[in-house]
């Protein structure tokens, strides 16, 4: 099924208000419906369709992705499902083929909230069954949601998940969360990324409306939305933070904790109060340094020897809540601002785990900023974009680390300095005047003080070259200028 009839189908469900079951629990008590085989249907009539309704209406209640009959203490052959991209009701179900194994991810349930299973299931599955109108249908499952099916029959079958796992661990209490993730950019896809990896499963994914991108103007989704589309996640692009009918959802959501990392938008109060849990930002500097929307180019721009992410209570004062958790993180002098993102980001999701499970534990404990140390990291503007070569060496490559990959460091004739290092020697040349072509190294250039070693430049309108052929192609020689 595509994502809108999946929607669509969620929003009949959600619209019909069917009123949530009881779950069983394993140790209440009526633990006995769990242990023997259910019941088959002799004709699904009106009751069951309505059982069926209340079962979807308790599954999602319960932020499950499949329920079986005697989890709600009904005694008959009924299964819902719901695994992101596939869904499905059976009745008398029956697994017919099945082939390949698998054991990961470890398995949950909702009549055990609190342990988690090692169990080795097929990898792909052929099930028999009747649909809500009594039907038969046959689905053809692989992978998580052949996972989920095999788990609901064994239920159907008196079986619990304890009963075949290999191995049994406590459920992580930061998995027990409602959380709502809002985020936008490739860092906060990579959090988001993490989050789902660790089965902290967002309720909902709040990221900006898709844009036009490109030179065809195609409309793109964010980094976010395609992550959130992968893992199969609720998905809103509210126009902005401010948004009424996203106020509302949060409102019906009743979330834990909100979640933000990179979303592009300020939080208005009544969002930041609304969570049990307060809201919580990533941010990739060593809070209060580097308080704004441009941390990591600044600091590559600055020349910062180290960077950090730090998990921030958020307040109604930009970057300025309380700090939950924090690292440092050494720059490497080969970083630029792509790949130095991209580590900020896994230390950031990493952190962000620790910091939920605080909250989760109510063993966090929050620091304070120094208001006195804040520094700002305001966006880079165009005109800094561009430099001649009158500056120093070190600074230059600082500037073209925190431009990489794009949009680039460039000159005023449009040379973009993709690639660059800063030499430790000094030269008597003009600003901008080759000194060296070295082999298997890149094309030296003399700057305000020292000089810069180009490795891979893009001229206007060419395609991005090593730096010497590039010179090669220009015919360029020691004692010339670039510009």
């Amino acid at each position: 099924m595509d994502k809108e009839a999946l929607a669509a189908w969620r929003a009949r469900s959600d619209a019909e208000r069917a009123e949530p079951l009881a779950v069983v629990r394993v140790g209440g008590p009526d633990e006995e419906i769990l242990r023997r085989p259910a019941r088959p249907v002799r004709h699904v009539n009106r009751s069951v369709r309505t059982l069926i309704e209340r079962m979807r209406a308790t599954m999602y209640h319960e932020n499950g992705v499949g329920l079986a009959a005697p989890q709600v203490g009904v005694d008959q052959r009924v299964l819902v499902a719901d695994a992101g991209d596939h869904h499905c009701v059976l009745v008398n179900p029956e697994v017919v083929l099945a082939t390949g194994t698998q054991t990961e991810p470890l398995e949950g349930c909702l009549s055990i909230p609190d342990l988690l299973g090692e169990v080795e299931r097929s990898e792909t599955i052929r099930v028999r069954g009747l649909d809500a109108n009594g039907r038969e249908v046959w689905v053809d499952a692989s992978g998580y949601f052949a996972r989920v099916l095999q788990h609901e029959v064994d239920h159907l079958d008196g079986i619990l998940f304890t009963d075949r796992a290999s191995r049994i661990v406590p459920v992580r209490p930061e998995t027990k969360l409602d959380v709502v993730f809002m985020g936008t950019a490739d860092f906060g896809a990579r959090v988001l990324r993490q989050l789902v990896a660790a089965d902290v499963i967002p309720v909902l994914v709040v990221t900006q409306p898709d844009r036009p991108a490109g030179r065809g103007l195609h409309l793109q989704s964010t980094p976010v939305r395609v992550a959130a589309d992968e893992a199969g996640l609720e998905v809103v692009t509210p126009p902005g933070p401010r948004d009424a009918d996203l106020w509302q959802r949060l409102r019906d959501l009743e979330p834990d904790v909100v979640v933000s990392a990179a979303y592009g938008g300020i939080l208005p109060g009544r969002v930041l109060d609304l969570p049990r849990l307060g809201a919580v930002n990533v941010h990739p500097s060593l809070l209060p340094r580097y308080r704004g929307p441009d941390p990591v180019r600044r600091a590559l721009w600055n020349g910062d020897a180290e960077t950090g992410v730090t998990i921030q209570r958020m307040a109604r004062q930009v970057d300025a809540g309380d700090i939950l958790r924090q690292e440092v993180v050494p720059v490497d002098p080969d970083d630029n601002a792509g790949a130095l993102t991209e580590r900020l980001a896994e230390i950031g999701g990493r952190l962000l785990l620790r910091a939920l499970r605080d909250l989760a534990t109510e063993r966090a404990a929050p620091q304070s900023q120094d208001a006195a140390s804040a520094t700002q990291a305001p966006k880079i503007r165009p005109e800094e974009e561009v430099s001649d070569f009158e500056p120093p060496a070190a600074v230059l490559a600082a500037r073209a680390r925190a431009l990489a990959p794009r949009p680039s460091l460039r000159t005023p004739g449009g040379l973009k300095l993709l690639e660059v290092r800063a030499l430790a020697e000094s030269s008597s040349e003009a600003p901008g005047t080759v000194v060296g072509l070295r082999k298997d190294q890149g094309l030296a250039v003399a700057t305000g003080q020292g000089v810069l070693l180009l490795r891979r430049v893009q001229a206007p309108g060419g395609r991005p070259l090593d730096a010497l052929e590039w010179a090669r192609g220009r015919r360029l020689t020691v004692g010339q200028r670039l510009e």
